[in-house]
């Protein structure tokens, strides 16, 4: 899809689980490239940190799952991950609206709304990383949200436009590369745009 993930591919689900699952059961299978995306129309388990789920009304929003492969980076080193995976999603929707912050430890907000969720799963043998499923769930055409969540918000509703999915994917696949280079190419910088753009990073 590009330079940084030359040989990755997308692949497209009506409906899963969670793309995190499928992505994985799929990696346990066959040697992905690295940067493979899993994107589902629909989740019946979106999953968030920890016990928490994802509401997404299907075909309106981004829900994917992308593998990557961090093998230079120690196990005790993996939180750079995070931050450069919220930071491409920050990078993303930066691009349309202004307010936009990560809410520790990978969350996305704008204001006080959260646009989107990221789960991340490492998985390590020693002290190494092997593979890494970073999971987005980022709040795209949705109008309005029915479950108990407190401040969901999308593109749609802080914009009034209706986007394409297709090319968010695409664009936020490129901001995923260049964020993911800097964790070799540029770490001191990726850790400093992660505190500088922290939610409520130095208020009281």
């Amino acid at each position: 899809m590009n330079h940084i993930f030359p040989k990755s591919k997308i692949i497209s689900v009506e409906q899963t689980t969670s793309t995190n699952w499928q992505l994985l059961q799929l990696s346990n299978e066959e040697n992905l490239p690295e940067g493979t995306v899993l994107v589902a129309g629909y989740q019946t388990q979106g999953r968030g940190q920890g016990s928490k789920s994802w509401e997404s009304e299907p075909g309106a929003n981004l829900t994917f799952s992308i593998i990557l492969y961090p093998l230079s980076i120690n196990a005790s080193q993996q939180f750079i991950l995070s931050k450069a995976v919220s930071l491409a999603v920050y990078d993303f929707v930066s691009q349309y609206v202004p307010n936009v912050s990560v809410k520790w430890p990978n969350d996305v907000y704008v204001g006080d709304k959260k646009i989107a969720g990221i789960l991340i799963e490492n998985f390590i043998i020693g002290d190494l990383m092997t593979k890494t499923i970073a999971g987005i769930g980022l709040n795209i055409n949705q109008k309005r949200f029915s479950s108990d969540a407190p401040n969901p918000v999308s593109l749609w509703q802080l914009t009034g436009k209706t986007f394409v999915l297709e090319d968010c994917l695409k664009t936020l696949h490129e901001h995923i590369a260049a964020r993911y280079r800097m964790m070799t190419g540029n770490a001191e910088k990726l850790n400093s745009d992660y505190l500088q753009h922290l939610y409520r990073y130095g208020t009281s």
